[in-house]
C-alpha cells in the first residue's frame, strides 16, 4: 500500500459548515449548506491495485451520513495520474458506477479532450443518467445547479 496511506483529516468551517477530509488519494468536501460533494482526486498514484480499494473504502467512510440520492456530487480528476492499463479499469469498474449513480445529480471535470472521451465512454457503460462530463469547473457546477 502507499506510503501515508490512510491518514485523514477532519475539519469543519463553522461559517460555512464544509467539513474535510483528506486521504493520500482524495480530498473530500461536505457542503452541507449546499448538499454538495466535492471529491478532488490527489496527484498520488495508486501503487498497487489494492490501494483503490482501500481509498473507495475511506470515501464511503467519509459519506456515510450523507443521503446521497438528495445531494450533488462533483469529482474533479484535473490533477490525478492518468492511468488506463486493463487491471486498472477493471478495478475501477468495481466503485465508480455506484458512487457516480449514488448522488442526484454528478458532474466529473477532466484535464483532456481524451480524459473527456474516456470518462464519458465510462459514464456512457455505467448508465448514469444524471451523470455528465466536463472540461470547466463552471459548466461543472453549472450542470449540478441546473441540470444542464
Amino acid at each position: 500500500m502507499g506510503e501515508g496511506f490512510g491518514a485523514m483529516v477532519h475539519a469543519v468551517t463553522p461559517m460555512v459548515a464544509i467539513s474535510v477530509e483528506k486521504t493520500i488519494f482524495w480530498k473530500i468536501a461536505i457542503e452541507r449548506e449546499h448538499q454538495l460533494v466535492r471529491l478532488i482526486r490527489t496527484p498520488a498514484p495508486y501503487v498497487e491495485l489494492s490501494d483503490i480499494n482501500a481509498s473507495f473504502v475511506q470515501v464511503d467512510r467519509a459519506l456515510q451520513a450523507i443521503d446521497r440520492k438528495s445531494w450533488r456530487l462533483l469529482v474533479d480528476l484535473r490533477e490525478g495520474p492518468r492511468r488506463n492499463d486493463t487491471e486498472f479499469e477493471a478495478q475501477m469498474d468495481r466503485y465508480r458506477k455506484g458512487l457516480v449513480t449514488s448522488f442526484r445529480r454528478t458532474a466529473l471535470i477532466v484535464k483532456s479532450a481524451t480524459g473527456l472521451l474516456q470518462v464519458k465512454r465510462h459514464m456512457h457503460e455505467d448508465g448514469a443518467l444524471h451523470a455528465a462530463v466536463f472540461m470547466s469547473e463552471i459548466q461543472a457546477m453549472q450542470y449540478l445547479e441546473h441540470g444542464h
